[in-house]
């Protein structure tokens, strides 16, 4: 009886650290810029921001870099080649936020910003409509969704 009340209270306290701010669905385009392990190569994947925050994102893609191995063997090697840290930019505003990967699956990955975001910007995105011209179209696509050397200078 007491792990059935200590389980109770881990799961409370962890719905409460995943929803103690305002989650708005969004569809929005977006990169997700990780780096590997090595330092010297990069992977900037494009995809649509499904889930914002102020204090993170959860972005989609079906084009990452695991996502044709089975996720159970293949989510548990991720980190050791890609950097926990990561970067998100949003090109519908000109804006990036630095973070750390909170989570990975398949076709996700869940991102938690290092500095929140302006919470009326965050709410201008989410009541955006998805459309045609606010799809995300690189001018150089080939520096997307392919692992690339990082280039010092």
């Amino acid at each position: 009886m007491v792990s059935d009340a200590t389980d109770q209270v881990d799961q409370s306290q962890d719905e409460y650290n995943r929803n103690s701010d305002i989650r708005y669905g969004a569809h929005c385009p977006g990169v997700v810029e990780l780096i590997f392990k090595d330092k010297k190569h990069y992977i900037a994947l494009t995809g649509v921001i499904v889930n914002l925050s102020v204090t993170g994102c959860l972005f989609s893609n079906d084009q990452m870099p695991w996502a044709d191995r089975d996720a159970s063997k293949a989510l548990e090697s991720v980190f050791d080649v890609i950097n926990e840290r990561c970067r998100v930019y949003i090109p519908w505003i000109n804006t990036n936020a630095s973070g750390k990967i909170r989570r990975i699956g398949s076709f996700i990955i869940a991102v938690e910003f290092d500095q929140p975001l302006n919470e009326a910007l965050v709410k201008s995105i989410a009541s955006l409509e998805p459309n045609r011209k606010r799809r995300f179209k690189p001018r150089t696509p080939g520096k997307y969704n392919r692992v690339l050397p990082i280039k010092r200078g």
